[in-house]
């Protein structure tokens, strides 16, 4: 049995006349320009399959060794055909799904040790698996369907990228198992961060977006993508990894398809071997700072006690995604500057390092073939329970972005976004006070926290909830005309901010009982104060306008609200 990804139809396509395909690695990378995007099982599919596909190019096209060089694959608007073909035909044995020696990012004979084999629920995280089983799962597995050889493909990337840490079965030919099982195992290879990968209109442009300049092509280091190494077997290693190119195909687990017969002659997947696989070496602060220079796709958070755990000057760590926060909401780490740090200026290093493909995005040359493009921003994460052992959450977001906000030469778009998303905050908890003190007017004390920190965060997700589309669309409008004066779209974001949350606040005062008019006394003696709801509005609406105060160009239609509440008292 045989399924090359080189030539058969494994990746649901988008194309720009809007109809769909299932394209090979071949066919979607030279008709990459005419891809609109690409159509996957889920959103958690797309980094994995990005990341093989850059892996190709960087390889195929031997760079870029530079911005020069980008810029003039740039100017030529799809990939050198001739290249990919020449090294899709030079690697095409390596690409065989079910290969009997090297299957395409498997182990060619892996066996356990008992010698059985589990079912392809444990590739697919949203069907129960062991002790991973989703809420509301429809499917047990005991008796999950069957994978067709292009789903196969796509989960098996996926395993590699996010599988958990649960113990994993020991391979037969793994000196390290005890007891038949592996533990100690690392979520997959993109489990610890928090993926955001740019995407243009089209495929080709969102590739060209992730390509990162190669100067190891040109120093001899061999940065080699899982296909041009050893075929895998059952044995694995803790390393680093020597290159971006290394980290994208990186076999996280060892595992083995096993075809068989399905229904019109075609090939189903239903059973699999999954066990342990490479781990990247984490353990001394030089392995962090190699790991964090190789990989591009993540925003990083300096760790003082990793610092202090490693005896190192200047550790970074991942930053994740919150899965009950917008991605809007947490774009400082995102536009960060990513300027590599030595030792030496560990003192001044900044707290945050933005993803290394987005700072790219923000130098000259890149800027300037990417000025009016919409450019939007993908991200995409896991939350693991139970010490990474199951999946709790999955989280997946796209946001458009100003490409003028990634620029390394002018930070004024780059200020008014961060601006606008401070200020937002800063009004939102404006709101989640109001909500407070509105039921502690009704007759709620102070010290009943539990009480108040839940009507504080409802009226947080309200608000957020409100804001959040409209936000989109400003951000999406700024990215449309970049051109545009950074001041006034602050100035407009500011007035509908402040309409929104106004009639968030009308709608809990609308809610709050009787009792909240009449007020009560907080406090004894000299510290005794009323609260009502009328006094409970008028510190919102103070607070509000204190928020949103920098942002206005042009004065609120009612400027009553800047009032100071204890001189209107």
């Amino acid at each position: 049995m045989h399924f090359n990804l080189v030539d058969e139809g494994w990746l649901p396509v988008v194309l720009e006349d809007g109809s769909r395909a299932e394209l090979s690695v071949r066919q979607v990378l030279l008709r990459a320009h005419q891809v609109r995007t690409l159509d996957l099982d889920t959103p958690s599919q797309v980094p994995p399959v990005l990341r093989l596909l850059l892996a190709v190019v960087h390889r195929a096209l031997r760079g870029p060794a530079d911005g020069r060089q980008w810029g003039a694959w740039w100017q030529q608007g799809a990939f050198d055909a001739s290249a990919i073909t020449t090294y899709l035909e030079e690697q095409r044995s390596r690409f065989d799904l079910f290969d009997a020696r090297a299957p395409f990012l498997q182990a060619g004979g892996l066996r356990a040790q008992n010698g059985a084999t589990k079912t392809v629920a444990l590739l697919v995280p949203h069907v129960a698996s062991g002790n991973n089983v989703p809420l509301f799962s429809a499917q047990r597995d005991d008796r999950p369907d069957a994978l067709s050889p292009a789903q196969a493909a796509r989960w098996l990337l996926h395993a590699h990228a996010w599988d958990t840490a649960a113990i994993k079965t020991g391979a037969a030919d793994d000196p390290k198992v005890k007891a038949g099982k592996t533990t100690g195992n690392p979520v997959g290879s993109l489990g610890l961060l928090g993926v955001v990968m740019p995407l243009g209109p089209t495929l080709w442009h969102t590739l060209m977006c992730n390509l990162l300049p190669m100067p190891a092509f040109e120093t001899g280091v061999e940065d080699l993508p899982v296909w041009e190494r050893a075929p895998l077997t059952g044995q694995w290693e803790e390393r680093a990894p020597r290159g971006p190119v290394e980290l994208y195909t990186w076999p996280a687990r060892r595992i083995r398809l096993e075809p068989e017969p399905g229904p019109a002659g075609g090939v189903v997947v239903r059973q699999v071997v999954v066990c342990a696989g490479d781990r990247i070496a984490l353990e001394t602060g030089q392995d962090l700072r190699g790991w964090m220079s190789c990989e591009p796709h993540s925003a990083w958070k300096r760790s003082p006690n990793l610092e202090r755990k490693r005896s190192f000057p200047l550790v970074y760590w991942p930053v994740r995604h919150r899965v009950e926060r917008q991605l809007w909401r947490g774009l400082g780490p995102l536009l960060a500057h990513a300027e590599s740090t030595t030792a030496a200026g560990a003192k001044d290093a900044p707290a945050m390092r933005g993803p290394a493909v987005l700072a790219r995005l923000g130098s000259r040359e890149r800027a300037a073939a990417l000025k009016g493009m919409p450019l939007r921003v993908l991200a995409v994460g896991f939350e693991y329970g139970t010490q990474s052992s199951v999946i709790e959450e999955a989280y997946g977001d796209v946001l458009p972005l100003p490409v003028a906000a990634l620029s390394a030469q002018d930070s004024d778009w780059r200020d008014a976004v961060l601006t606008a998303v401070e200020a937002s905050e800063q009004a939102v908890r404006a709101l989640a006070h109001l909500a407070e003190n509105l039921i502690v007017a009704a007759g709620c004390r102070r010290s009943e926290e539990a009480l108040l920190a839940g009507h504080r965060e409802r009226a947080r997700e309200n608000a957020y909830a409100a804001l959040d589309a409209p936000f989109r669309r400003w951000l999406a409008t700024a990215a449309q005309d970049e051109d545009a004066d950074p001041d006034e779209a602050l100035d407009r974001w500011a007035h509908q901010a402040r309409r929104i949350l106004r009639a968030q606040a009308q709608a809990l005062l609308d809610g709050a009982p009787p009792a909240a008019f009449r007020g009560q006394q907080e406090g004894d003696g000299d510290q005794a104060q009323h609260i009502d709801a009328a006094l409970a509005s008028l510190y919102f609406h103070h607070a509000l306008a204190k928020a949103l105060s920098e942002l206005f160009l042009t004065p609120p239609d009612d400027p009553a609200d800047v009032n100071d509440p204890e001189t209107a008292a």
